[in-house]
Protein backbone atom coordinates (compact mmCIF):
# COMPACT_ATOMS: atom_id res chain seq x y z
CA UNK A 1 0.00 0.00 0.00
CA UNK A 2 1.34 3.10 -1.21
CA UNK A 3 1.81 6.39 2.02
CA UNK A 4 -0.85 8.30 0.49
CA UNK A 5 -3.64 4.86 0.61
CA UNK A 6 -2.33 3.64 4.22
CA UNK A 7 -3.05 7.23 5.46
CA UNK A 8 -6.01 7.40 3.91
CA UNK A 9 -7.33 3.92 4.94
CA UNK A 10 -6.20 4.62 8.67
CA UNK A 11 -8.21 8.13 8.77
CA UNK A 12 -10.90 6.03 7.26
CA UNK A 13 -10.75 3.53 10.13
CA UNK A 14 -10.46 6.38 13.08
CA UNK A 15 -14.14 7.40 11.39
CA UNK A 16 -15.55 4.06 11.43
CA UNK A 17 -14.63 3.55 15.29
CA UNK A 18 -15.55 7.18 16.09
CA UNK A 19 -19.17 6.12 14.25
CA UNK A 20 -19.57 3.00 15.78
CA UNK A 21 -18.64 4.62 19.19
CA UNK A 22 -21.42 7.29 18.77
CA UNK A 23 -23.99 4.50 17.60
CA UNK A 24 -22.73 2.44 21.28
CA UNK A 25 -23.60 5.25 23.14
CA UNK A 26 -27.10 5.37 21.29
CA UNK A 27 -27.73 2.21 21.80
CA UNK A 28 -26.66 2.14 25.39
CA UNK A 29 -29.12 5.21 26.43
CA UNK A 30 -26.44 6.98 27.63
CA UNK A 31 -27.07 11.24 28.06
CA UNK A 32 -26.16 13.66 29.73
CA UNK A 33 -24.06 17.08 29.15
CA UNK A 34 -20.91 15.59 29.08
CA UNK A 35 -21.83 12.93 26.81
CA UNK A 36 -23.45 15.44 24.18
CA UNK A 37 -20.21 16.61 24.37
CA UNK A 38 -18.21 14.33 23.96
CA UNK A 39 -20.29 13.60 20.87
CA UNK A 40 -20.11 16.84 19.64
CA UNK A 41 -16.10 16.57 20.05
CA UNK A 42 -16.33 13.64 17.89
CA UNK A 43 -18.60 15.30 15.39
CA UNK A 44 -15.73 17.80 15.32
CA UNK A 45 -13.01 15.25 14.73
CA UNK A 46 -14.60 13.31 11.97
CA UNK A 47 -15.84 16.43 9.87
CA UNK A 48 -11.73 17.74 10.31
CA UNK A 49 -10.73 14.54 9.02
CA UNK A 50 -13.26 13.86 6.09
CA UNK A 51 -12.10 18.19 4.89
CA UNK A 52 -8.64 17.66 5.08
CA UNK A 53 -7.93 14.05 3.58
CA UNK A 54 -10.96 12.88 2.04
CA UNK A 55 -11.71 16.45 0.45
CA UNK A 56 -8.24 16.96 0.28
CA UNK A 57 -7.90 20.60 1.51
CA UNK A 58 -4.83 19.94 3.68
CA UNK A 59 -2.76 21.13 1.19
CA UNK A 60 -4.83 23.96 -0.13
CA UNK A 61 -4.32 27.53 0.34
CA UNK A 62 -5.51 28.23 4.26
CA UNK A 63 -8.18 30.71 3.43
CA UNK A 64 -10.64 27.75 2.05
CA UNK A 65 -9.62 25.47 4.65
CA UNK A 66 -10.75 28.44 7.16
CA UNK A 67 -14.23 28.70 5.20
CA UNK A 68 -15.07 24.99 5.40
CA UNK A 69 -13.92 24.74 9.20
CA UNK A 70 -15.78 27.54 9.72
CA UNK A 71 -18.94 25.77 8.33
CA UNK A 72 -18.43 22.63 10.52
CA UNK A 73 -17.91 24.82 13.15
CA UNK A 74 -21.18 26.82 12.89
CA UNK A 75 -23.03 23.40 12.21
CA UNK A 76 -21.69 21.77 15.52
CA UNK A 77 -22.49 25.02 17.45
CA UNK A 78 -26.01 25.07 16.35
CA UNK A 79 -26.51 21.08 17.29
CA UNK A 80 -24.86 22.27 20.73
CA UNK A 81 -26.90 25.51 21.02
CA UNK A 82 -30.11 23.36 20.12
CA UNK A 83 -29.34 20.95 22.33
CA UNK A 84 -28.82 23.10 25.36
CA UNK A 85 -32.04 25.25 25.04
CA UNK A 86 -33.69 21.79 24.96
CA UNK A 87 -32.72 20.56 28.53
Amino acid sequence: MQGADRKAAFVWLILVLLTLATYAVGRLGYGGVTVVVMLLASISLKGQLIIDYFMGLAQVRSRWKWVVTGWLASVVALIGMAYWISI
